[in-house]
């Protein structure tokens, strides 16, 4: 059964999900008027697989269906610039 999983507007990175996960989706906004920049990795950490890559301009937003994207650890979500609130579609 598909659900959302809502991981709030900051800068620092953030354990979304823990353990196997198919994302299907995702929503993305950057609510402080620069750049920003989001890796969504594979696992608990900076260190795991850098699955999904996301830039956005200053005050822009994203929607985006994808082919399922597999994880097998969790997802953790690497801001590495920016500020943004994020959701993410799982199935």
């Amino acid at each position: 059964m598909a659900y959302s999983v809502v991981v709030p507007a900051g800068t620092g990175d953030v354990q979304a999900v823990t353990g196997a996960a198919e994302l299907v989706g995702f929503s993305v906004r950057e609510t402080t008027a620069a750049a920003a920049t989001l890796v969504l990795r594979d696992g608990t950490s900076t260190a795991g697989a850098l699955q999904v890559l996301m830039t956005l301009a200053a005050g822009s937003s994203q929607t985006s269906v994808l082919p399922a994207v597999v994880f097998s650890t969790g997802i953790f979500v690497d801001r590495t610039t920016g500020t943004t609130e994020l959701v993410l579609y799982l199935d």
